[in-house]
């Protein structure tokens, strides 16, 4: 059997090889195709500019002649002007005018003179008025061309809007596509000059003959003002297939219209494809030679991957962007042969809004002369760097005058043949927005100051500087002694007016000798450099004391606060910013420990205890950083059937060192230090990643709680987080349940109500967690809308130990009977109480009886096998 071993595996490398490279061509067509795509609409694009210009020329032509016709009385000779230059070569157009009757007048050519176009169709067209600027024919045979012309004409009227005549400027058919050559690659392949609805003009072949065929059937339809599609063959008279790409020309109902043959664009790939086919024939010989002689010999095969030669780009520089001002410019050499200036030598009309000159004020000026003679040398410097390295993009303020504010411009300058092509883009927005992110990432939105952001990028260059010099520096600590007694008695809006007073003092009294910056909360720091001495530093921080310590007038109502402050100095205390840092932030909490309102300078004999909290926080921050939080879930379900109804998320601290640390080590210290924000942030978005996995593992997913701190809920980062969350995991509201406390519905009545109002608005369920531990009525509890309350684990232990338990927990529940609310008892941790909750009709079970909190992969079993947990026997299980 080991003889037929080496056959089969012979055939099935070569079946595996044939289609590698099936697959391998068939990815190279498609990128092909995406090319050709690119190149037709770069073809279409760069004519319809051409003609656009070409177009514009001939109007120009109608115009002027039409001017000197009104100037000379209507005596303008155009026989005299032949052959003195003023128009382009003759044998390619005819410029002439023909009287009110249809003939010619006067023309270029002497033999037009005379002629009876009456019966032409644009001279009927103006005689009738249907022409109100103007006109361009359709291609028909021109006698004295000996070929199709199409004619370009503008009516001549006297004061009274008589015809006094029509000024035509009569073109070959093959000069509109003569002048422009694209390097099409097929000989099949056309470009073509169409009017809007699609009538050619002029067409020709890419052959380099300048040939006039028309290869359309029909006159195309053009859904959109520039585009590229594939055409059939029976679009087309000869049968090929073509990409076709089409671009509106700029203020002219013309249409250039580019057609690549895909004979030619697949060329190479029919090529390399019959080269693979020839590969795998010779491969297929090969493994069956290696299949006859057996294990003693061996091939290697190999082969070269052909690149496409990249199609070097050939198009003139510009860009269809109207916002876009292009010139082309040409340098003047002094005696020593270096550049000394540039003189304009074309551009666009868009030039206009950056320099303030005309298009023919701008053409033929010097380029040193329109910028001021301060900034004219570095100006011209970059030219020269252009025109010997050959390209220079940079970024700068372009001031056009002094009564206009100064604009962000993009410039390009190119080395195009012995000149240079330059464009400029008006990059003002985008600038703005780019510079409006960095002060949103490096400022503090309420105050305005510098934030933590700011802190970590500039400090440590702050310190590194003060170690070359040898100079000190002061870190100040300063934190708002019980501000949070003005949030949740007057509000967060005079909470945050009185923030921003506080910031406009410390700066005041700071001025330009160092920077403050808010930390969060009611937290803030000083940052003194070049301190003259230690003494100075401590005169600042009494000043502050002192002036925090004055009354904050907020709506006319004076408000008290005082501050204490933590002081660090470089290097005493620590040379580099983590440790600074930590040092003031140790001695703010010692000035806390020590009475509030009040300094104190770092000391290595500060308190262990206060130390060992700051160590914490520190760890805290740390841990948030590096995402050493996870999440276990515990089940709630149906008091009656056992349902799993949705579940808690519990989040569980993972120490690298002390390996999990209990929620109650962690959490009251995250909410005194506000880092219980961010930690919420972390659980709603592990919580909706989780559920999201969940569903795209295709297990059946259940609401899931996510509890919301105080500190979270008024922090007003919340509604935007929830709204993120959802929307990044594509997650319905329903899935998700939030857990707030009483305490959260203290406070700013208004602006709470606002908040759940919005949350429920999106479909999120709000409950009450630890219900009756706190001081909520009925009137907030119906004003705030809530979905669920969450009974304290202390009323369901006293259903078994109290008399009085059964009783309170029956008016809990005819409380949320009466608000329409579900009620949870958590804490269920024997049978007896499971038994009690049933009879008292409770809707939920939350509790070590019904199971413990557990990680996402141990719950996933329930969420797969079963939506039912046993309780005791009553329930049955739903495999």
């Amino acid at each position: 059997m080991a003889v037929f071993a080496w056959p089969a595996g012979c055939v099935a490398l070569g079946i595996a090889v044939s289609v590698a490279l099936n697959a391998r061509l068939s990815t190279e067509k498609e990128a092909l195709q995406a090319k050709a795509f690119s190149q037709a609409a770069s073809l279409a694009a760069s004519y319809a500019e051409q003609i656009g210009r070409v177009v514009g020329n001939l109007d120009q032509v109608t115009r002027s002649v039409a001017f000197q016709f009104h100037e000379s009385g209507g005596r303008l000779q155009l026989e005299r002007q032949a052959n003195r230059g003023i128009y382009p070569d003759e044998s390619a157009l005819n410029v002439g005018i023909v009287d009110r009757h249809g003939k010619v007048a006067t023309a270029l050519l002497e033999q037009a003179r005379g002629m009876d176009l009456s019966g032409r169709p644009w001279f009927a067209l103006h005689r009738a008025g249907e022409a109100g600027g103007l006109a361009i024919s359709a291609p028909h045979f021109s006698p004295l061309h000996g070929q199709a012309t199409v004619n370009f004409s503008r009516a001549l009227r006297d004061a009274e809007g008589a015809l006094e005549g029509v000024a035509f400027v009569s073109v070959k058919q093959a000069f509109l596509t003569s002048f422009y050559d694209p390097s099409l690659d097929g000989p099949d392949d056309v470009v073509a000059l169409l009017t809007a609805d699609g009538a050619p003009l002029a067409s020709s072949l890419g052959d380099a003959s300048h040939r006039q065929v028309n290869m359309l059937k029909s006159a195309p339809r053009f859904p959109t003002p520039a585009g590229v599609a594939s055409f059939p063959g029976d679009r087309f008279n000869d049968g090929l297939a073509r990409i076709v790409a089409w671009r509106t020309v700029e203020r002219y109902p013309l249409v250039s219209y580019v057609a690549l043959t895909e004979q030619t664009v697949f060329a190479a790939h029919e090529a390399k494809q019959r080269e693979y086919r020839t590969a795998i024939l010779v491969i297929d010989l090969l493994l069956a030679c290696l299949a006859l002689v057996g294990m003693g010999y061996s091939v290697r095969l190999a082969w070269r991957k052909r690149q496409t030669e990249a199609i070097k780009d050939t198009y003139r520089l510009a860009t269809d962007n109207a916002q876009e001002a292009f010139f082309m410019c040409r340098p003047v050499f002094d005696a020593a042969g270096a550049a000394a200036d540039f003189i304009i030598e074309d551009c666009n009309e868009a030039v206009l809004a950056f320099t303030r000159v005309s298009r023919r004020d701008l053409i033929g000026r010097r380029l040193s002369r329109l910028y001021p003679e301060s900034r004219s040398a570095a100006a011209l410097e970059a030219y020269r760097g252009a025109l010997e390295t050959g390209f220079i993009e940079d970024e700068y303020l372009l001031s056009v005058d002094d009564a206009a504010p100064s604009r962000w411009v993009q410039r390009r300058i190119v080395r195009s043949a012995d000149g240079l092509a330059v464009t400029l883009r008006d990059i003002n927005e985008a600038k703005e927005h780019e510079i409006s992110l960095s002060r949103m990432a490096n400022c503090d939105a309420l105050t305005g100051l510098p934030n933590r952001h700011w802190l970590g990028h500039n400090v440590p260059a702050c310190l590194a500087q003060a170690a070359r010099e040898k100079t000190r520096v002061a870190i100040l600590f300063i934190d708002l002694d019980d501000f949070k007694n003005i949030n949740n008695t007057r509000g967060h809006a005079v909470g945050d007016a009185v923030l921003k007073i506080a910031a406009e003092r410390m700066q005041a009294i700071i001025g330009l000798r160092g920077g403050v910056a808010r930390l969060g909360g009611d937290e803030f720091t000083v940052i003194y450099d070049r301190l003259p001495g230690d003494a100075v530093a401590v005169a600042l921080a009494e000043r502050m004391l002192s002036d925090l310590a004055q009354p904050f007038v907020v709506d006319e109502e004076e408000h008290m606060v005082s501050a204490s402050i933590g002081l660090s100095i470089f290097p005493d205390h620590g040379e580099d910013m983590q440790t600074l840092f930590r040092h003031a932030d140790v001695a703010m909490y010692a000035a806390k420990a020590a009475g509030k309102n009040g300094l104190q300078i770092y000391q290595p004999s500060l308190s262990h205890q206060v130390v060992a909290k700051l160590e914490m926080k520190y760890a805290l921050r740390h841990a948030i950083d590096h995402d050493q939080f996870v999440l276990h879930y515990q089940p709630r379900v149906d008091a009656h059937s056992g349902e799993l109804l949705s579940m808690e998320a519990l989040v569980r601290w993972i120490h690298p060192s002390r390996g999990i640390v209990p929620p109650m080590e962690f959490i009251p210290l995250a909410e005194e230090s506000g880092l219980i924000v961010d930690i919420g942030a972390l659980v709603l978005e592990k919580a909706c990643a989780q559920i999201a996995a969940w569903r795209a593992a295709g297990i059946p997913a259940r609401p899931v709680s996510v509890n919301v701190s105080p500190k979270h809920f008024s922090a007003g980062c919340l509604l935007e987080q929830v709204r993120a969350c959802l929307k990044r995991y594509d997650l319905p509201a329903s899935l998700l349940e939030l857990e707030i406390t009483e305490s959260c519905m203290l406070g700013d009545g208004d602006w709470i109500s606002r908040e759940m109002s919005a949350l429920k608005a999106m479909g999120i369920r709000i409950s009450v967690d630890d219900f009756g531990t706190g001081y909520s009525s009925l009137a907030q509890l119906q004003r705030l809308d809530i979905d669920v309350l969450k009974v304290d684990r202390a009323f369901t232990m006293d259903l078994t130990g109290s008399r009085h338990g059964v009783a309170f927990f029956k008016t809990i529940l005819s409380i949320a009977e009466v608000l329409g609310l579900r009620v949870v008892a958590e804490g269920v941790e024997t049978e007896q109480q499971l038994q009690i909750l049933r009879q008292l009709a409770c809707h939920e079970l939350q509790g070590y009886f019904i199971s413990r909190p557990v990680a996402a992969a141990d719950i996933e079993s329930h969420l797969r096998k079963t939506l039912n947990f046993d309780l005791g026997g009553r329930a049955l299980a739903l495999a």
